[in-house]
């Protein structure tokens, strides 16, 4: 078997484009543009929460400056903040996974490009924290998914070589960076990608995290 599994956050194991069409409102709100509707923000997830600014402020029509960018970020992520600590929208069989992941003996954490003292609050108010060995969310001191580097983080505080873990994610950051890295990836199709994960070339897709400990145990097997 794997030593290890990382997941993904957003999309893989909480629908989290409610607090975030929460945070974007309140932070466009003051320039006078109309909510966005959830399909939009899902569209705009992915390469973190300044990338997500940049596309808001392009679908929205306005013009883009640093300074505007900076001050509707700054707007965006004290929101963001305040409903992630709500701990909404865990996706079913999350909790049940990670028990049986550890259980079995795995390592496990989490790697997302959700900025770092976000991904903490979040952790924290979905009941998440005790069951990762490490946490790894976004900051200026890595390069994000994916770049191989978070990957790369993550295995050597786990002390596993990356072919003995496997990433879990939604999108084609997710897969980038595990093929990057050179770990194994499975990817959800309930996420939030644009194009149908399978397209991707992963190594395997599930439609439920209860599909994942039997997927492991075949990827295990074509080893």
């Amino acid at each position: 078997m794997f030593k290890a599994v990382i997941f993904d956050l957003d999309g893989t194991l909480v629908d989290s484009a409610p607090d975030i069409a929460i945070a974007a409102n309140s932070a466009f709100a003051p320039l006078g543009v109309p909510p966005f509707a959830i399909d939009d923000i899902k569209a705009m997830i992915g390469g973190g929460s300044a990338v997500l600014i940049e596309r808001a402020v392009k679908a929205a029509g306005l013009p883009y400056t640093p300074e505007s960018h900076a001050e509707i970020l700054s707007r965006f992520m004290g929101v963001y903040k305040a409903v992630s600590a709500q701990g909404r929208g865990l996706y079913p069989g999350v909790i049940d996974v990670l028990v049986a992941l550890r259980a079995a003996g795995m390592k496990t954490a989490l790697c997302t490009n959700k900025p770092a003292p976000v991904t903490d609050i979040a952790v924290a108010a979905l009941g998440l924290a005790a069951h990762f060995d490490y946490v790894l969310g976004a900051s200026d001191r890595i390069a994000k998914k994916p770049d191989a580097a978070m990957l790369h983080d993550c295995c050597r505080t786990l002390d596993v070589h990356p072919r003995e873990a496997v990433m879990v994610g939604d999108s084609g950051a997710d897969n980038g960076a595990a093929r990057a890295a050179g770990c194994k990836i499975v990817l959800v199709d309930f996420g939030y990608s644009k194009v149908p994960v399978s397209s991707m070339g992963p190594d395997a897709v599930i439609s439920h995290l209860s599909e994942l400990p039997p997927a492991l145990k075949r990827l295990a097997a074509m080893r």
